[in-house]
């Protein structure tokens, strides 16, 4: 099935999440930005890497959202801070987006981009062992899709944030039949539903460690629990964060904020598996 890869939320609320993630970055402190590598290349696609400044560090790649069709690696809040932080060095990968590419090929970019991290990461002190993927939104969707169908190999832990995207036909079943609105054009092709499904993969892959966190919104607690279950009943050990008091967005941009329970969650489950 791998080679035939590539929440209904409107436009305003991906726009508005988009824009602040977008002025979060641009009050972020901590980062050294002249350390920071911009676009990258790898393949026809590029991607920014923020070294921890420490050897042999291990690695965070993050695969951002935007409905398969917005947003840019650039948008990445307080994250590289965080992981830094951490001691990690932080990749954020950019994709061609819909229509430009369909779900099939952004997800063979993910893999591309885990792959070229494996391979080249060594020059900017990380560790190509120690190597974590992680996605929110489309992103999450992504990254689980890659991960799991084996187009990204050699990963020590996947963080799956906030997708619906997990099983496209059970979405729709819960959905009166048909796929939420901000899914219907990147997910047309009712043909290829099982294909771009992460749930369809579960098994195929190594067992690394996932991490599944989910928001407060329309079931999303129903979907994931049940990806988590899946995965858990296939071997793979999993964690489960339930993020009911947090939105689509503030789930992601609470990244790294002082008492945030996200923000442990992630940091005790990244030192127990990376």
């Amino acid at each position: 099935m791998a080679s035939d890869l590539a929440a209904n939320i409107d436009r305003r609320k991906l726009i508005t999440g988009a824009a602040a993630l977008a002025a979060s970055s641009l009050i972020l402190p901590g980062i050294s930005h002249a350390a920071v590598a911009k676009n990258v290349r790898y393949g026809a696609n590029s991607l920014d890497i923020y070294p921890s400044g420490k050897d042999n560090s291990p690695v965070m790649i993050y695969v951002h959202g935007g409905a398969w069709l917005a947003g840019n690696k650039g948008r990445v809040g307080s994250q590289p801070a965080f992981y830094n932080k951490m001691g990690y060095t932080y990749v954020s990968v950019g994709y061609t987006l819909y229509p430009s590419a369909s779900v099939d090929r952004q997800a063979r970019e993910i893999g591309q981009a885990v792959a070229w991290v494996k391979a080249n990461i060594s020059k900017y002190g990380g560790d190509p062992n120690r190597v974590a993927l992680s996605g929110h939104s489309a992103g999450c969707h992504l990254a689980s899709l890659a991960a799991l169908s084996g187009l990204a190999t050699g990963i020590k832990a996947l963080i799956a944030n906030d997708t619906a995207a997990y099983d496209l036909a059970y979405l729709a079943e819960i959905n009166n039949g048909r796929l939420p609105v901000l899914y219907a054009r990147p997910f047309s092709d009712r043909s290829k539903w099982s294909n771009w499904s992460p749930y369809n993969y579960v098994g195929q892959s190594a067992r690394f460690p996932v991490l599944v966190c989910w928001s407060g919104g329309t079931n999303r607690d129903r979907i994931s629990k049940r990806f988590a279950d899946r995965l858990q009943a296939a071997g793979y050990p999993v964690s489960r964060f339930n993020g009911g008091s947090y939105n689509h967005i503030s789930i992601q941009n609470a990244m790294g904020r002082r008492g945030d329970r996200l923000t442990s969650a992630m940091t005790a489950f990244l030192r127990t598996n990376v």
